[in-house]
């Protein structure tokens, strides 16, 4: 008798409610080039009260999941626990993947002289050619994975990871609702776990289309950054948070695929989401201790 075939590679993909961006990306995963018999697919679900729709497509290699827990890292780590695959590969349900995304992103992995992580490019996507002012700060600011992989960090919007590396550092902290893929994969490069970027890796992402959706975000990662950095009272992490200005200035003049009215915008919306971030960190530093629901909200 005959053991199982295990896969090379799974690929875990959290969803919260958005069964409409994860059709998309299992369709665009069933056109991978790389042999679907050879990798596998964990959907967990992260509303697990809330059933997918019935004319939702599964290709043959998918599984569902729930987690009940809140948050993507939860879900994340769900999938690692029933992932049966040597290297993990990671995506975000309203991610679109090119044809050659897992063929590219292992050919860097194994190219990468003792590489264990690859952070993968992320081209936005917008709502059409006249940029609205929260997709020019998308295009300028957002998924800046190249730089990222010189910090020795990566977004889990498109990360691969031999399994190994979780058995060492352990897994995500569930703790954080934003900031835990910075978080794990800054604690594997400090313990000597080598990332390497790949252009070829390639993942399409929908850039967030308003300010409300990106000050959401700011907040979500304020308060994961304070969690994250261990900072407490009302000025600490300040300087984190106002980050280089004059660096972020010059980055904007120096990007000619970028119109001026959309540089304008995006220093505008820059300044604006500073704002909302430091707002957010003296209200935490004068609010009562909360559960992780209300103070991510």
């Amino acid at each position: 008798m005959s053991l199982p075939v295990l896969p090379d590679l799974t690929v875990i993909i959290p969803t919260y409610r958005d069964w409409e961006g994860l059709q998309h990306c299992l369709a665009a995963l069933a056109k991978q080039r790389y042999p679907r018999e050879r990798f596998e697919v964990l959907v967990v679900n992260n509303a697990p009260e809330e059933s997918p729709p019935v004319e939702l497509s599964w290709p043959a290699n998918t599984r569902l999941l729930g987690e009940a827990k809140p948050g993507s890292y939860a879900a994340r780590n769900r999938g690692i626990a029933e992932a049966r695959g040597g290297i993990l590969a990671f995506l975000d349900a309203d991610c679109v993947p090119e044809p050659c995304w897992l063929e590219a992103g292992l050919a860097c992995l194994a190219a990468g002289e003792g590489a264990s992580l690859v952070a993968g490019r992320v081209e936005l996507t917008f709502t059409g050619q006249r940029l609205r002012p929260a997709e020019c700060f998308e295009k300028a600011f957002a998924f800046r994975q190249a730089q990222n992989a010189t910090d020795g960090v990566s977004v889990t919007a498109n990360l691969l990871a031999r399994r190994r590396v979780f058995d060492a550092v352990g897994l995500f902290d569930d703790a954080l609702m934003s900031g835990g893929d910075f978080e794990w994969t800054r604690r594997a490069t400090l313990q000597g776990f080598r990332l390497v970027y790949c252009a070829d890796c390639v993942v399409a992402h929908p850039a967030r289309a308003s300010v409300k959706a990106l000050a959401g975000k700011a907040r979500r990662v304020s308060t994961g950054s304070r969690e994250l950095y261990g900072e407490r009272g009302a000025f600490s992490g300040l300087r984190r948070v106002l980050g280089n200005v004059f660096a972020d200035l010059a980055a904007l003049c120096s990007r000619d695929d970028m119109a001026w009215r959309e540089r304008y915008w995006a220093l505008l919306v820059l300044g604006y989401l500073k704002a909302v971030k430091v707002h957010q960190r003296l209200q935490l530093a004068l609010r009562p201790k909360q559960s992780n629901r209300e103070r991510y909200r």
